[in-house]
């Protein structure tokens, strides 16, 4: 059974494998996927599912290095490249919203982006930086009700 077609609600899928998502760290400082991201999802399009690596839905949420997001014009482009490569070999993806709250380093945000989280409670342990290699998370801002709404905004805009 796992070999033969499935449908997942409206969506045939060519069987029932489905690739879980894995953080690639292999998009630009900008948070695009570059061109070895859509080979990487193009080369795996026999499953019959791909969910993406963590994607931001905002600058606020990046947290890691070179993760994708999807909060600009720029990498909306490039996802298209990279779920054009997958559907050329007959496979089907699905992006998966990730917000990494106060698992992050602000080293690893955009410009003028700001850690939020529930609570301004520091991450305990190391996250690795580009820049300065293993360092202590940074502490996050604890989000007011207009964050909340705000972030809401962007994972639905996403």
């Amino acid at each position: 059974m796992l070999f033969s077609p499935y449908k997942l609600g409206s969506i045939e899928l060519k069987n029932a494998v489905v690739m879980a998502p894995m953080t690639r760290n292999r998009s630009s400082r900008d948070n695009v996927p570059q061109a070895m991201v859509a080979t990487y999802y193009s080369q795996r399009a026999n499953a019959g599912l791909i969910i993406s690596e963590g994607t931001s839905p905002s600058p606020n949420g990046v947290g890691y290095p070179r993760i994708p997001g999807i909060y600009n014009d720029v990498q909306i482009a490039a996802w298209k490249t990279v779920t054009d490569a997958v559907h050329e070999k007959g496979g089907k993806i699905f992006l998966q919203l990730m917000h990494t709250g106060r698992v992050s380093h602000q080293s690893c945000l955009p410009d003028d982006a700001v850690i939020l989280a529930p609570s301004a409670i520091q991450m305990k342990g190391k996250i690795y930086t580009d820049d300065a290699g293993m360092v202590d998370y940074s502490a996050p801002k604890e989000m007011s009700l207009a964050e909340i709404h705000s972030t809401i905004a962007e994972y639905v805009k996403a």
